[in-house]
């Protein structure tokens, strides 16, 4: 499976069929100008403007924002439910967190996770071949949270998103505390339209 970085927290995945998994495509409000991607498939970790631009994605791809197990064009997704900030939610409403498979191959996104994971949580999520985790803070977990989640969850590649770039056109967090807090684990930092081969 092949993994390239959008930017902010959208990451397009390809399977070997050649279909084509995009995650929260984030609007051009934000800064980013996904280009119109093609995409079969869009998962949404929850209804932002920053998580859920389906008119920047072109095609009729199929869209799953659901908790549960989904299958579409070769790739296997469960989503787990969790929130986007300490409280439960009352602040800023649930999120859901995608455990993607296809090829063999396992990549997990946490969208706007803003708070620790449960042990079963965990459990269900560890040992992915790529996770996709917010470090930037404000809106999501920070960048100490996100390292210790991080080796908690023991993935071969963590990759991160949801950080302040010259692009984003708002305020949180630059990746560089992230980088520090995280520098014994297996870290792939990626530019944007990076790719990797999992």
């Amino acid at each position: 499976m092949k993994l390239t970085y959008l930017g902010h927290s959208t990451f397009l995945l390809e399977n070997a069929a050649g279909k084509r998994l995009v995650t929260d495509p984030v609007d051009k409000g934000s800064g980013y100008d996904l280009h119109q991607v093609r995409a079969d498939v869009v998962t949404v970790s929850h209804h932002h403007f920053d998580h859920d631009a389906l008119d920047q994605v072109s095609g009729d791809p199929a869209v799953i924002d659901k908790l549960g197990a989904h299958e579409s064009d070769g790739f296997a997704v469960t989503g787990y439910a969790a929130f986007h900030d300490e409280v439960q939610g009352a602040k800023r409403g649930p999120n859901t967190l995608y455990k993607i498979e296809a090829d063999g191959k396992t990549v997990v996104h946490l969208g706007d996770l803003g708070h620790d994971l449960s042990d079963a949580t965990v459990r269900a999520l560890s040992g992915a071949d790529a996770l996709l985790i917010p470090v930037g803070g404000t809106f999501t977990i920070d960048a100490k949270q996100a390292a210790a989640l991080a080796k908690r969850l023991n993935a071969k590649r963590v990759i991160p998103m949801h950080f302040k770039t010259p692009q984003l056109t708002f305020e949180i967090a630059p990746l560089d505390p992230f980088l520090t807090a995280a520098e014994d684990l297996p870290l792939c930092v990626l530019a944007q339209n990076e790719s990797i081969e999992l």
